[in-house]
């Protein structure tokens, strides 16, 4: 196991003494790759945990390693395959950075947790970004925010209860079958005011997500947790592990990694 998945799982660790989940959980893990830390929460927790990648190359690479995962072709934007209430938590490691549509795989992870269930991300974030800069990124995310978007209709019908208060519990009868094909074709990198070239603004995130229902939010920096050489690394070539969008090396925010955890309400 790397150095770098290490430093991740610490993290992790940390993350899930604030879950305090009994063993036995049902655990999601969006953006598993070839389910390392899947193995890992089965193994030192105990957890029955379900992973999903968009890759079907690297799920079967996974495979190949551990035939006893329990990993799958999933895109965690369209969490279709699942009932809602099915998990009693949801992780999203250095992946909501990739996602087209963050606001929409953060909408479908609080559809699928129980009441109650506890949810977690880690990824890269802009430390103290200024006012002007966040105004910019908040009008763009604006302007495209009514621009035609076929799947994000779609799973606003599905799941209702962030914005208007109403139990989840029909989110499972959007069960039509879709083209994933033409779902990836049409999927776009849609700007959002909580993010900005595969980095978060942590302030509008949380906002973000208190809108959606979570409570209970809390971030931490994890910069130092991470090996030394490997964020001198991720710095100069742009990339940690499955965070590859590109960071400027001239960029004048400072890019820090953080850990947060939220909690969907009883």
């Amino acid at each position: 196991m790397s150095n770098l998945i290490h430093g991740k799982l610490r993290i992790t660790d940390e993350a899930l003494k604030i879950w305090e989940l009994s063993k036995g959980a049902e655990v999601l893990d969006i953006g598993c790759g070839q389910g390392e830390t899947v193995e890992y929460l089965e193994k030192e927790y105990g957890y029955k945990t379900t992973g999903i990648d968009i890759s079907k190359e690297i799920i079967q690479s996974g495979l190949e390693r551990n035939p006893k995962l329990n990993i799958q072709h999933g895109d965690g934007e369209f969490l279709d395959g699942f009932l809602s209430y099915s998990f009693d938590g949801v992780m999203m490691g250095c992946i909501l950075s990739l996602i087209g549509l963050p606001d929409e795989a953060l909408h479908e992870a609080y559809c699928v947790l129980k009441k109650g269930g506890k949810l977690f991300i880690s990824d890269l974030y802009i430390k103290d970004p200024g006012p002007e800069f966040m105004k910019a990124v908040e009008m763009e995310a604006e302007r495209q925010k009514y621009m035609p978007h076929a799947e994000h209709e779609h799973n606003e019908e599905r799941c209702d209860d962030h914005n208007e208060g109403q139990d989840c519990s029909d989110c499972d009868s959007c069960t039509e079958e879709e083209d994933k094909s033409q779902l990836e074709e049409e999927h776009r990198y849609r700007a959002v005011n909580f993010r900005s070239g595969g980095k978060f603004l942590l302030t509008p995130l949380v906002k973000q997500l208190q809108e959606i229902g979570f409570i209970n939010i809390a971030w931490k920096d994890c910069t130092e947790a991470l090996d030394q050489d490997l964020a001198k690394k991720m710095m100069k070539e742009g990339t940690l592990g499955k965070c590859r969008k590109n960071l400027d090396p001239v960029d004048k925010y400072e890019t820090g990694y953080f850990m947060l955890t939220a909690e969907k309400p009883m």
